[in-house]
């Protein structure tokens, strides 16, 4: 009818409802779908009856999926640990494992070395090269004590005589030198072990088990050498027989000499092993 006007459209318990009581609504008679507040999900606070912004909306597209393989696995074996020897710094001064002087090797008592004692030494044994420095420059100081006294002698005798004084100037010279060599060697080892080569080369001479050898001893190494080279100045002024104590002389110094290269770890020469001595580094 023209100029009728309908209530406005509401549900059934909105109290303008105008139908009969216990009817229905007509179709499509009240609010539209999704209209009102959002079901309880969670226990999601509700603010003033509506859902927050783009609540309900579809989750983003890989949201929630599962993730690739080998995603959140166990580490492999050894990851995050330290590699072998890694680690704080050990105080200054301390010892490493595994580091120090090999099985069976010690300190000589009383030198203060620090070098390697094979077995059975009684201290650090020096190189043959030491040892030949050390003879060489005992060696020297002996030639110029000879040249000196055959200077010497040469101008006395031969000024003076003229029937023996060639046999006194070539035997007298080596054999007041050789037994001053001899002396020298002997007052040397028997005050501190050491002759001035050795105390150059930092050497010194001692006993087997390490003390100091005792007076019958430094004698008898003594005459064995230097002491030697007496008698081949002894024998110098006969023809044939200086030949032969000269051959004997020098085979027995060269063998002296390569028993000191061969014998080793101590490398004595044939007066120590006699002697029942050895030469060890002072320090």
């Amino acid at each position: 009818m023209v100029g009728h006007t309908f209530p406005p459209m509401t549900s059934p318990s909105d109290p303008q409802w105008q139908g009969q009581p216990g009817q229905q609504p007509p179709p499509g008679y009240g609010p539209p779908p999704g209209y009102g507040p959002p079901p309880q999900q969670g226990g999601y606070p509700q603010q003033g009856g509506y859902p927050p912004p783009g609540y309900g909306q579809q989750p983003p597209p890989g949201y929630g999926q599962q993730p690739p393989p080998g995603y959140s696995q166990q580490p492999p074996p050894g990851y995050g640990q330290a590699p072998p020897g890694y680690g704080p710094p050990q105080e200054y001064g301390q010892q490493q494992p595994g580091y120090g002087p090999p099985p069976g090797y010690g300190q000589l008592p009383g030198y203060g070395s620090q070098a390697p004692v094979p077995p059975g030494a009684p201290g650090p044994i020096p190189e043959w090269w030491e040892r030949l420095v050390a003879r060489i420059i005992d060696s020297v100081a002996f030639g110029v004590v000879v040249g000196i006294l055959t200077v010497a002698f040469t101008a006395i005798f031969l000024s003076t005589y003229s029937g023996g004084s060639i046999t006194l100037v070539a035997v007298l010279p080596g054999v007041i030198a050789g037994l001053a060599y001899a002396a020298y060697d002997f007052f040397m080892h028997s005050r501190n072990g050491q002759t001035l080569g050795k105390m150059v080369m930092k050497t010194r001479l001692v006993a087997a088990d390490g003390s100091k050898p005792d007076q019958m001893t430094l004698i008898k190494r003594s005459a064995l050498y230097p002491g030697v080279i007496v008698l081949y100045y002894l024998f110098n002024f006969l023809p044939v027989v200086s030949i032969l104590v000269s051959l004997v002389v020098g085979v027995y110094l060269l063998v002296d000499a390569i028993f000191v290269l061969t014998d080793t770890p101590l490398r004595r020469a044939l007066h120590d092993k006699w002697t029942n001595t050895i030469v060890v580094k002072a320090q």
